[in-house]
């Protein structure tokens, strides 16, 4: 039986960044062309750091591609990719007001509900203690 992997093998960086490129990079393909059981890949970019580095550099590599064929779709008229631009990269949605608003904002806190018995004797409580005005 072949010893387990502990770090990807020599050449991994180069590869996993040619495979984001094309737009083929998944844990999967990623761990079949550096010839890994899936297991093992996923288990090296857990605990071992410049591993994960290498993986995370290639994550790097597809997102900046995908941001790009996004970007130009948005600049070509594509309404729908200036929105998730805007909502990813700034922050802003038309689901939520943005900037700073001059409402004023109110909030009632009222207390528990009293039940009959208790309501008639603050009731009564609250006529005794009114100055007698008949």
């Amino acid at each position: 039986m072949a010893r387990p992997f502990e770090k990807l093998p020599a050449g991994a960086k180069n590869h996993l960044e040619a495979m984001a490129a094309n737009g083929l990079l998944s844990e999967s393909a990623a761990a079949t062309a550096l010839g890994m059981p899936l297991d093992q890949f996923r288990k090296v970019i857990a605990n071992h750091k410049p591993s994960k580095e290498i993986w995370d550099n290639a994550l790097a590599v597809e997102r900046d591609q995908l941001l790009s064929a996004l970007y130009d779709r948005a600049v070509g008229g594509d309404t729908k990719a200036a929105q998730t631009l805007l909502a990813t990269r700034h922050g802003m949605s038309e689901k939520q007001p943005q900037g700073s608003s001059e409402r004023v904002s109110v909030v009632f806190n009222l207390p528990a509900a009293m039940d009959a018995a208790e309501y008639a004797k603050a009731i009564r409580v609250e006529q005794e203690s009114l100055p007698d005005g008949s």
